[in-house]
């Protein structure tokens, strides 16, 4: 069972977007993006409290956060008291069920602010409904919210049932409830009659003062007497004043006297260590949304590993995980398909863009092998934390053209928020587009000359496919050649005396067709895709071959002398300001 998606109205930065979630969600965004404002809504859907102005977007709209729950079976009902389930049995279709919680004004009553449900094939909402929150707060108990810089000694150092320590010191006692009652019961039952009014072996201070203090009390107020009642606390509340402290060569010291990062490994290691008591754990009616603001931080590379590992592991086993984070090692390649890639602009305020699994899904079929592709991570590492995406097909342009771009513009493609990526071929690129757009994350692609005669038609770049006439003038060219062995569809093959991209190479040097191939260059520049009109990259930059060494060499020029002198085809200068347009 789950909350599978948020829909967030006039909430701080969130003007209206529905957010989707899965059992483990990272949410991924630059600094102010209002990453932080979505588990704040999350929070606020399951456990309400009177919200000032300043979480409204607009004071002249109500804020309206609504959410689907799904897997709710019979089984999680029968572990519900029998109101709560009476309550929300009859909304549920097929599992699920919609809630809704509004606030019409700031800072009015908590008792004001209902919960509202409805089914998920209808429209219209059931309010005021006895026993809803209750039912509510039984399948997601209070979630656990860790912030991102201010609360880690709190929540690892202190005692609250909303805590990460709290969280864990609940379920340690279950056991230790079960095996040590007859012990701990008789040692708080001799507390208990030493120094509670009632007890049967009272120490003798109390019963000196119990003595003394009705004696005075009489002269005043006859037949009246009094006791020093000193309660005994039950089980749970000797727990409740648990804590941690930190040892450091034998001295004790409280966790808040200690730097961030100590603060953040031990807030973490709780986590982690709650993720191995709940592994492999039966089924339970609850489910508690962990929600965390950028869990790495203050970490080094393998902690980040280490709790990753545990909240995957939490996620699996009654909690719902729900992250900020800006580490690609919080993101595996398994995980970056549910991934919320959460944006902000004027317009549409706090948003998300297309997940992949849903761009993939609308995309063709094929694209899923483009998904494994250009998810590898590897590439996550840039796409997932850039603005645009810039495909290329070969191991040159990976090698060289980051240097190129940062010698000429004087930054790194990172520092424009542009990821670079290689595709190994140019079958990949035009899947790969259609997935990203999808996506809506604005993607370029540089090509071979052969793209525009194997892809490019094939898969409607081309307006008129292979009826284009440029393309027709451009194939009908290869036939002049003996040496370029042909395929029926009248392209070259690899088997010639020429290969196919030393055919395509020599088509670039054919003077009566260049124009030709330049128009096929607009022709695709105008849908993102810059084609190499001397063949392949090599030609542009002068290169003899594609070696580590040749690509050492060009590196050590291109830091070595004036840009100039190492760039000498205007065209590759064309490429670095495409890169920069929008």
């Amino acid at each position: 069972m789950h909350l599978s998606s948020i829909t967030i109205k006039n909430f701080k930065s969130i003007k209206d977007f529905t957010f989707l979630l899965t059992e483990y969600t990272p949410l991924v965004g630059y600094n102010n993006a209002g990453k932080s404002n979505i588990l704040e809504a999350i929070k606020w859907l399951l456990n309400k409290s009177s919200l000032d102005k300043t979480y409204f977007n607009t004071t002249d709209s109500p804020i309206e956060i609504s959410g689907r729950v799904e897997g709710i079976s019979e089984e999680i009902l029968s572990q519900l008291p029998t109101a709560q389930r009476n309550s929300i049995a009859p909304y549920i279709i097929d599992e699920k069920l919609d809630i809704k919680r509004v606030q019409p004004t700031p800072s009015v009553p908590v008792k004001n602010i209902n919960l509202e449900v409805k089914k998920v094939n209808e429209t219209n909402w059931t309010a005021n409904r006895n026993g809803l929150d209750a039912a509510l707060k039984s399948l997601f108990p209070e979630p656990i919210e860790i912030a991102a810089m201010e609360n880690a000694a709190e929540d690892a150092g202190k005692f609250k049932t909303t805590t990460t320590i709290g969280k864990l010191i609940a379920e340690i006692m279950a056991p230790i409830e079960e095996n040590h009652t007859t012990a701990i019961t008789e040692a708080l039952n001799s507390l208990k009659n030493k120094f509670e009014a009632d007890g049967n072996d009272r120490a003798t201070e109390l019963t000196n003062f119990d003595t003394e203090a009705t004696a005075k009390l009489q002269e005043y107020f006859p037949g009246i007497s009094i006791k020093l009642h000193v309660p005994t606390p039950i089980i749970k509340e000797v727990f409740k004043g648990g804590t941690l402290k930190v040892y450091e060569n034998e001295i004790g010291r409280e966790l808040t006297s200690y730097g961030h990062g100590t603060q953040r490994s031990v807030q973490m290691t709780l986590i982690q260590h709650l993720a191995d008591i709940k592994r492999g754990t039966e089924s339970r009616a609850s489910n508690t949304l962990l929600l965390i603001d950028e869990p790495e931080l203050y970490l080094h590379p393998q902690a980040i590993e280490q709790v990753r590992s545990g909240l995957k592991v939490l996620a699996q086993n009654g909690y719902q995980v729900v992250f900020t984070t800006h580490s690609p090692q919080m993101i595996p390649s398994e995980d970056i398909k549910h991934t919320l890639l959460v944006r902000k602009n004027e317009t549409e305020g706090t948003h998300a863009r297309e997940r992949l699994i849903n761009a993939v899904q609308e995309a063709e079929a094929e694209a899923v092998s483009q998904f494994e592709l250009l998810f590898s991570l590897e590439n996550a590492n840039q796409i997932l934390f850039s603005e645009k995406v810039l495909l290329a097909e070969g191991k040159t342009e990976k090698r060289l053209l980051p240097y190129i771009y940062n010698k000429y513009h004087n930054k790194t493609l990172g520092q424009s928020k542009i990821a670079f990526t290689e595709l190994g071929g140019s079958a990949n690129t035009y899947k790969s587009m259609l997935v990203l757009n999808r996506m809506n994350l604005p993607c370029k692609a540089i090509v071979d000359l052969d793209f525009a005669f194997k892809e490019a038609s094939r898969n409607g770049l081309l307006q008129d496919g292979q009826s284009d006439s440029d393309f027709l003038i451009c194939k009908n060219k290869f036939s002049e050649n003996s040496d370029i062995s042909l395929s029926e569809d009248g392209l070259p093959k690899k088997d010639g005396f020429l290969t196919a991209s030393q055919a395509y190479e020599w088509l670039a040097e054919q003077t009566d067709v260049q124009e030709n191939i330049q128009n096929l260059h607009e022709k695709l520049k105008s849908k993102n895709v810059w084609l190499w009109t001397k063949g392949a990259i090599e030609k542009h930059l002068s290169l003899t071959s594609k070696t580590e060494q040749a690509w050492a060499l060009f590196k050590r020029r291109l830091y070595r002398e004036e840009f100039d002198d190492v760039i000498t085809d205007e065209y590759v200068i064309s490429l670095l300001e495409w890169l920069e347009e929008v």
